[in-house]
């Protein structure tokens, strides 16, 4: 299997099917056809299971039902990455998608003929369910990503992918709003610095509602920020 698409779920409010339904539409459109979906799901209820196993897309896909740490990211995406069988594997959330038709063979093309552990991909952001596009990011390491708020020019956790054979690194479950980069920093200093590839294969979607930041106070993002720092030798 050249590339696993490992794939955190929930129930999302009642739009997990749809927007899985959306992400798994555009895998069927992707050139690379070698390719397995791991669905690792965290849903009280039984419609994301129930899509799975129905597959109308006709897709490789293998379901999981996870019943461990519900509501925590991190280990949900852990326990995904866990089943992956792929030389590499490509992390995406259930409510984004593939931007591109050739998302996965470029991305799997570019890491295995470079000589690095992992790489990150350009994004863009759709505010309408895909019907416009807009803030462009092509990605760059910073080192000031875990310094404050803004910082973060890799965007988010569904610009990665990576080599499967020799990986260490997991998602921490005490991260919440920083996961993503705190999960960066974890990768780069395991391995080095990955491929930066600008080429935009992934759109996000913006979910203000759902915007996990937005969720926390000044204070519980701050001493996310001091833990992450700590975590990392990284000095204010």
């Amino acid at each position: 299997m050249k590339m696993s698409i490992a794939i955190p779920t929930y129930e999302y409010n009642g739009r997990g099917v749809r927007y899985l339904s959306d992400l798994f539409r555009s895998i069927k459109s992707q050139t690379l056809k070698d390719v397995e979906i791991v669905v690792s799901d965290q849903s009280k209820d039984g419609k994301i299971m129930e899509f799975c196993l129905d597959n109308i897309f006709d897709l490789n896909v293998r379901y999981i039902k996870n019943s461990k740490g519900r509501g925590n990211a991190a280990l949900n995406t852990n326990n995904a990455m866990e089943y992956c069988t792929g030389e590499v594997v490509k992390l995406i959330y259930m409510d984004d998608f593939f931007y591109s038709n050739d998302a996965l063979q470029l991305t799997y093309d570019t890491l295995i003929k470079s000589d690095k552990m992992w790489l990150v991909c350009g994004t863009n952001h759709t505010r309408d369910d895909g019907q416009t596009f807009d803030t462009p990011l092509v990605p760059r390491w910073n080192d000031r990503m875990l310094k404050a708020r803004g910082n973060n020019t890799m965007s988010g956790t569904s610009v990665i992918s990576y080599r499967n054979k020799n990986m260490k690194v997991r998602w921490d479950p005490k991260t919440f709003g920083l996961l993503d980069i705190d999960f960066y920093h974890s990768l780069r200093g395991e391995y080095g610095d990955g491929v930066y590839l600008s080429n935009i294969l992934v759109t996000q979607r913006v979910n203000n509602v759902d915007n996990i930041i937005s969720t926390r106070t000044s204070e519980e993002i701050e001493k996310e920020f001091e833990y992450c720092r700590n975590k990392h030798g990284i000095i204010l």
